[in-house]
C-alpha cells in the first residue's frame, strides 16, 4: 500500500522538531563547554545541564529514526509516535492547566498586559503541542492508516499471503503502557545522582534511603515494562500494582500535612544544591499539588483499565513476540 500524503506531513513534522531538539542540544553543548565556571555556580548545575544535553539528543535521535520508519512504513514506527505523543500530553496538558492561574503582578519596565501576553503565548505554546499530540493518538490510530503500515514495503514484487508480515498479539496499547513503563524512570535519573529527597506515602525519605527507593522504583518499573512487551503473565499484576501504588502515593500528598512536608523538601533541595532560597506563592503551591495529584491518577487509572481488560493477550502462545514489533 502507497503511503498517504499525511503520514508524509506526519514524518516532516517529526523531522523538523527533531532537528529544531538537536540544535537545541548542540546550543546547549557549547554552553556546557565555552561558558566559564562561577565561583558560586552550584556544582549540580553543570551535571543537570550535561543530563538535559543527553536527554535532548536521545529524543532528537529518537525522532529522526521516526521519521525515517514514517517514510518506510514501519510499524515501529507508529508505535514511536504514538508513544511519544502519549509523552506530549502527560507534559503539555498540565501546564496548559497550571498558565491561567500562574500570577503575574505589574512589574516596572514591562506593558501593564505583559501578565496577558505571556499567558496567552504560554498558552497556545503549550495547547498547539497538545494538540499535536491528540491529534497524532487520533490519526495513526485510524484503521486505513494502521492498514498502511501493516503491508510491506513496496519493492516492485507482488506480495502474497505467506509473504505479507504477521501482526503482533501485542495490543497497542500495552506496547505504549510498556514503552512509557521504560522511559520513565530515566527521569528519576537525576534525583539518584543528585542524592535528592524523596515523598513516599507522605513520608519524606533522605540519604540512601531515598537512593534505595529510587533504584527499586526504577527497577520495578523496568521489569514489568519488559514483561509487558513480551507479554508476561506476571508482568501484567506487577503493572498493576505498581501503578495501585503509584496512585497510593499521589492520594498521600493531598492529605492533611502533607503540603508542609513538600515545603520542607523543596527548601532541603534548594539548601543541598546551593539555590538561593526561593518562595513560591501559596496558590501556586497547591495548584501544582492538585493537579499533579489529578493528573497522577487518572493517567495511571487509565493504565491500569488497559491492563487489566487486555487480560487475553497474555494468555499462552507457542512464540513470544519481540519487543516492537
Amino acid at each position: 500500500m502507497n503511503r498517504s500524503t499525511w503520514v508524509t506531513v506526519s514524518a516532516i513534522f517529526v523531522f523538523l522538531g527533531s532537528g529544531l531538539t538537536l540544535a537545541f542540544a548542540l546550543l546547549m553543548t557549547a554552553v556546557a563547554v565555552f561558558m566559564p565556571t562561577q565561583p558560586q555556580q552550584p556544582t549540580f548545575l553543570r551535571y543537570a545541564l550535561l543530563f538535559s544535553v543527553a536527554l535532548y539528543f536521545a529524543f532528537g535521535l529518537w525522532g529522526v529514526a521516526s521519521g525515517v520508519g514514517l517514510l518506510h512504513l514501519r510499524q515501529w514506527a507508529r508505535i514511536s509516535v504514538l508513544v511519544f505523543s502519549g509523552i506530549l500530553l502527560v507534559f503539555t496538558l498540565p501546564a496548559l492547566l497550571i498558565v491561567p492561574f500562574i500570577p503575574m503582578p505589574p512589574t516596572a519596565g514591562l506593558p501593564d498586559d505583559f501578565g496577558l501576553i505571556f499567558k496567552v503565548g504560554m498558552g497556545a505554546v503549550y495547547g498547539s503541542l497538545a494538540a499535536i499530540g491528540l491529534g497524532w493518538l487520533y490519526f495513526f490510530n485510524k484503521r486505513t492508516v494502521r492498514d498502511q503500515f501493516r503491508s510491506l514495503p513496496d519493492s516492485g514484487a507482488t506480495e502474497s499471503p505467506t509473504s505479507a508480515a504477521k501482526p503482533s498479539r501485542r495490543p497497542l496499547s500495552i506496547t505504549i503502557i510498556g514503552c512509557l513503563l521504560l522511559v520513565s524512570p530515566v527521569f528519576l535519573i537525576p534525583a539518584l545522582l543528585l542524592h535528592l529527597p524523596m515523598l513516599f506515602l507522605g513520608q519524606s525519605l533522605e540519604g540512601w534511603r531515598a537512593s534505595l527507593f529510587v533504584l527499586t522504583w526504577c527497577a520495578v518499573q523496568g521489569a514489568a515494562g519488559v514483561g509487558l512487551l513480551k507479554l508476561q503473565p506476571w508482568a501484567r499484576f506487577l503493572a498493576i500494582g505498581t501503578f495501585l501504588f503509584g496512585m497510593l502515593n499521589c492520594f498521600w500528598m493531598a492529605l492533611p500535612g502533607s503540603m508542609s512536608r513538600l515545603e520542607q523538601i523543596n527548601a532541603d533541595m534548594q539548601a543541598r544544591l546551593g539555590l538561593p532560597a526561593v518562595t513560591a506563592p501559596p496558590e501556586i503551591i497547591h495548584i501544582g499539588m492538585w493537579m499533579g495529584v489529578v493528573v497522577g491518577v487518572a493517567g495511571m487509572a487509565v493504565q491500569i483499565w488497559f491492563v487489566a481488560t487486555r487480560k487475553q493477550a497474555f494468555s499462552a502462545a507457542p512464540e513470544t513476540p519481540a519487543l516492537l514489533s
